[in-house]
């Protein structure tokens, strides 16, 4: 497998007091190419579960396509449906089950169920229609699988549907489809009435029209719920967010359109979809949205396309990226937060020398490998502190800025060293081993996944507030 690391910096702007000030968070996307059939040149991932099994399509020496499986980084066929055309699996839960299509011609497809042992199965029809005009979508931790099944001739209606087992489970009604299933058995789809499409909620059996909710829109489509009842798609348009009674419009990194669906969502509240540029040559990009900025996901070296499809619990993502060769080929991206960040400017001391903070190592709630924050440049023999907080904010303090809401901790006092007294210079320096600090239990708020931004404060006898203050530090607490 060939792998990429890119690493993307994303500004989150804060304004306060007339003033403007930048935090750059940095994150590392690394791609994964997949590998091959042998002979082959294209292939494309579908879908990944939470164990790390990824599905998908590839072609071979000859340029047949087969419905393939990556496990350990290997690539294996995996059985395909007896009907002509390529059986393309479109989702996978943990115990390896896989719902997907087939298509014959026209809007004539079977919808199928892999079992866990890869054993391909077409799914039945309604009772007015044929097992050849089915479509599955996704597939839950339970088995239960979304789609569409059609009528018969002469009027092929289609109805949202829920297979389990091998069987039909519910029929949601004409002219409805269902894109997105969760755990807990909630729907999610579109709904037409007249010439007008609208998303809809199904769960406990009844029907909620997303239309309705504060910000929603006469045209949308929804596409995944996560187990929170988090819903992402499209409305008014645009790639979109339903939660808790409201839908919102989702940001997109720069150069490229939000006239895209939302397409899927984990638990953690990661979200996927494919955009395209606004100028230039046409091109598609990945894009994730994590902690509330989005990501533009790059490609390959050499390639100007890259489409998303599925991410699981931990937050990997698969699809296909293209190639310097133009063939795409299937990847897995991971995005993970560079270990620590520095921002903003730290108040100029009174010897006229700029303190600065930075960091070595990772933060880890239970790793015994250090993650120690330093302060360099400032004053010698000074007493200071390592104080955080939980949530940024930008405020005047002492002459200079603090980098955090309140409330704030404070690390135990240390001195700067340096220099002997009376000599006044900037040799001091700061050390915090934070590793040590969350291990100890102290501060119950230091979990895995907090968020912490933080500064030095020290003594500054020669200024007008008697103190200094360095730059901010952001960091994310691993496990």
């Amino acid at each position: 497998m060939k792998t990429q690391h890119l690493t993307w910096p994303v500004i989150a702007l804060l304004m306060l007091v007339g003033a403007a000030h930048a935090r750059q968070t940095t994150w590392q996307t690394t791609i994964t190419e997949l590998p091959l059939l042998p002979g082959g040149t294209y292939s494309s991932a579908y879908a990944i579960n939470d164990t790390g099994k990824i599905v998908g399509v590839a072609n071979d020496a000859t340029g047949t396509l087969h419905t393939v499986q990556w496990l350990n980084g290997q690539i294996s066929i995996i059985p395909s449906y007896g009907a002509s055309g390529l059986s393309v699996p479109d989702d996978l839960n943990d115990a390896g089950e896989i719902a997907g299509h087939v298509s014959v011609s026209g809007f004539f497809s079977y919808a199928l169920w892999w079992n866990s042992q890869n054993n391909p199965t077409a799914l039945p029809g309604l009772p007015s229609g044929l097992t050849a005009l089915n479509r599955a979508y996704a597939i839950n931790a339970s088995g239960q699988i979304v789609g569409l099944a059609r009528e018969g001739g002469p009027n092929y209606f289609g109805h949202g549907a829920v297979w389990f087992q091998g069987a039909l489970q519910t029929d949601l009604g004409a002219s409805t489809t269902a894109y997105g299933i969760n755990d807990l058995g909630a729907v999610v789809g579109l709904a037409a009435t007249g010439s007008l499409t609208y998303a809809f909620l199904w769960q406990n059996g009844q029907f909620t029209d997303l239309s309705t909710w504060t910000g929603g829109g006469v045209t949308s489509w929804a596409y995944a719920i996560n187990n929170q009842g988090d819903i992402v798609g499209l409305n008014a348009s645009v790639a979109s967010l339903w939660r808790n009674g409201s839908v919102q419009a989702l940001n997109m990194p720069p150069g490229l359109s939000n006239y895209t669906p939302a397409i899927d969502i984990n638990d953690a509240g990661d979200m996927i979809a494919t955009a395209s540029t606004t100028s230039g040559p046409m091109a598609e990009r990945g894009v994730l949205w994590r902690n509330g900025t989005a990501i533009d996901l790059g490609t390959l070296p050499g390639g100007t396309r890259s489409r998303v499809r599925r991410i699981n619990a931990a937050g990997d993502i698969v699809g296909e990226a293209q190639s310097a060769s133009l063939y795409f080929r299937a990847v897995k991206w991971t995005v993970t937060a560079v270990a620590a960040t520095t921002y903003c400017t730290a108040k100029t001391n009174s010897q006229g020398c700029t303190p600065a903070i930075a960091a070595v190592g990772a933060p880890s709630a239970s790793n015994a490998s250090s993650f120690t924050i330093s302060a360099s440049n400032v004053l010698n023999r000074q007493n200071g502190v390592f104080f955080y907080g939980f949530a940024q904010q930008i405020a005047p303090f002492q002459g200079g800025f603090k980098y955090m809401s309140n409330p704030t901790k404070r690390t135990p006092i240390q001195n700067s060293g340096g220099t002997a007294l009376p000599a006044v210079d900037c040799s001091g320096t700061y050390s915090f081993a934070f590793n040590a600090w969350i291990q100890t239990g102290l501060d119950p708020a230091l979990v895995v996944g907090q968020e912490v931004d933080g500064q030095f404060w020290s003594r500054d006898s020669g200024s007008p507030s008697t103190t200094g203050l360095t730059n901010a530090i952001h960091f994310v607490i691993g496990s």
